[in-house]
């Protein structure tokens, strides 16, 4: 008996496809799969996971599938449960955070036919009161439905007509988990630029970059005001430069440039400029950053006229031209 009973389980260990006799109640016709999980790509074991800060909503697009074994497709689609049936999408959050899905909605009977995919918009939104560092736990699953009475219910205790669906060598499961850890919210502007910028004696009009930076990467995109200004030195006249900068991609960052009049300015010079860059954010409100920034006059270092470069090139003009005298020369003699 107990031998029996060994082989029974690795014959289930071995064979993850193999079809279960139908809970009470239940009927499968078709075979809930999720083809496309919160990662992306075929749902597969093990967890994703992601990050997200309050306030955040992500969305993802979940392939709900009436799943085939392949390479049987499309003659067969699944030879244990091949014909149209009937679903439901389920979700649920350990910490009670907001799911939402759109056609289907959550919970909301669909048909889908042997082997089609039905694609469902699902989102997940922190609520602004999560705290850094918090936890949650987001299962989404597709199950049969069951007629109780005058209603289509969702019945996930129907189980699974086979699970794994192996398509190919890529099994397909009807649920997926993600985890998801709440991060600092990201910064909706940040200044960057170098702390000293070197520039030769006698410039007039000496362009000093900054660059202003939309950090989040999943941000649309944003427009900046930004004030540039200097105190005067002795040699080098102040500035106070205003402007905008739009369409600033998320994760991106635009140039602008403070400019000074070093024309006047000894070796050796010093000048500070300050930018202070600002945006009314519609959700973190009015957010600013500033940075200050140094200048230094240098003494310009000389252009050397005959480099490598341009001795090699000259000489192999003077080859050339040569060449093209003896020739002219070799033929007005003949």
């Amino acid at each position: 008996m107990k031998k029996l009973l060994v082989i029974l389980a690795l014959a289930l260990v071995l064979v993850p496809g193999i079809v279960m006799a139908q809970p009470p109640g239940c009927t499968w016709n078709g075979d809930p799969a999720l083809r496309y999980g919160f990662q992306g790509g075929i749902t597969a074991p093990g967890i994703d996971y992601a990050t997200i800060y309050y306030g955040q909503q992500l969305y993802y697009d979940l392939g709900l599938q009436n799943a085939y074994m392949y390479p049987t497709w499309p003659a067969t689609c699944n030879t244990a449960c091949d014909v149209l049936d009937t679903f439901c999408l389920e979700a649920s959050s350990a910490k009670g955070w907001t799911l939402a899905s759109a056609d289907p909605g959550l919970g909301v009977p669909f048909e889908l036919p042997s082997c089609y995919i039905y694609w469902c918009a699902f989102t997940i939104d922190v609520p602004l009161t999560a705290a850094i560092g918090d936890v949650d736990t987001i299962v989404a699953r597709m199950v049969y439905t069951k007629i109780v009475g005058t209603d289509t219910l969702c019945a996930p205790e129907c189980g699974d007509c086979v699970e794994p669906t192996i398509r190919g060598v890529l099994p397909m499961y009807n649920a997926d988990t993600l985890i998801l850890t709440v991060v600092p919210v990201p910064p909706v502007i940040e200044i960057r630029q170098d702390t000293l910028t070197l520039v030769d004696q006698g410039q007039t009009q000496a362009y000093i970059p900054f660059s202003i930076c939309n950090p989040n990467e999943t941000a649309d995109p944003r427009t900046y005001d930004y004030l540039i200004t200097s105190v005067a030195t002795p040699r080098i006249p102040a500035i106070s430069q205003t402007g905008t900068i739009a369409s600033v991609l998320g994760g991106g960052c635009k140039d602008v440039y403070g400019v000074i009049d070093a024309g006047a300015a000894l070796v050796c010079d010093y000048a500070t400029l300050t930018i202070i860059a600002w945006i009314d954010d519609p959700e973190q409100g009015l957010k600013y950053d500033t940075c200050v920034q140094v200048i230094h006059i240098v003494e310009p270092e000389p252009v050397p006229l005959f480099t490598v470069p341009v001795v090699t090139i000259l000489v192999l003009a003077l080859i050339l031209a040569a060449a093209v005298f003896m020739r002219r020369r070799a033929v007005s003699r003949a």
